[in-house]
């Protein structure tokens, strides 16, 4: 039940992530208290967890990261190229957080089913976007908003819209999150591994 728990509460963190970044590129003046709500709760989330860490400075050493994306920096700047830059760093950080336990403890069978999965998502998002969007004139246009939202580039060259394009795109810019942070993952993995042979290595001689 408890284990239960922990998900369903990851579930909503996850949501209100996705709900910043449904807003992220309006600008409706509500927007701003949207993201100082959503911030608050995940302040209130990192303090408890740090409070209740047994070791409350390794903690912060592990999530560095995480530590820089709770401090309000957008605050101290009046652009909004620039704010919404912090705001994704902010999102991506957060949300890598909550997900990364889980990309941890797939199998290599798992990752398959789940890259094909995701291939079929992706070719059918790309079609939603092409047939809703008016902005998008062809296939390739869709592939490239698409991409944007994966990769978190090209969101000014097209304007999006209807509401389950913004919706669907929110979610394909979790799983670009959920990519990148594999990515960076695997990156790290074997420059430590690297690092562990040459240290090895001179060890030795």
């Amino acid at each position: 039940m408890q284990q239960l728990m922990k998900i369903v509460y990851e579930v909503i963190m996850i949501l209100l992530v996705m709900l910043t970044l449904v807003t992220l590129w309006t600008e409706d003046s509500y927007n701003s208290t949207i993201n100082w709500i959503v911030w608050g709760v995940f302040f209130m989330d990192f303090f408890i967890r740090l409070i209740t860490s047994k070791e409350k400075w390794n903690f912060v050493k592990k999530n560095p990261f995480l530590v820089i994306a709770i401090i309000p920096f957008d605050q101290f700047f009046q652009a909004a190229r620039i704010v919404r830059i912090l705001y994704f760093f902010r999102i991506k950080t957060i949300t890598k957080y909550y997900i990364s336990p889980y990309v941890k403890k797939l199998s290599f069978q798992s990752v398959s089913l789940i890259v094909s999965i995701l291939l079929v998502i992706l070719l059918a998002e790309t079609w939603v976007i092409w047939y809703l969007e008016n902005s998008v004139q062809t296939y390739y246009d869709a592939l490239f908003v698409l991409s944007g939202y994966l990769f978190f580039f090209g969101h000014g060259v097209f304007v999006i819209k209807d509401p389950i394009s913004i919706w669907t795109l929110t979610g394909i810019s979790i799983i670009g999150i959920a990519i990148q942070g594999l990515a960076l993952q695997w990156a790290f993995t074997k420059a430590e591994t690297l690092y562990s042979a040459i240290k090895e290595k001179n060890s030795v001689s």
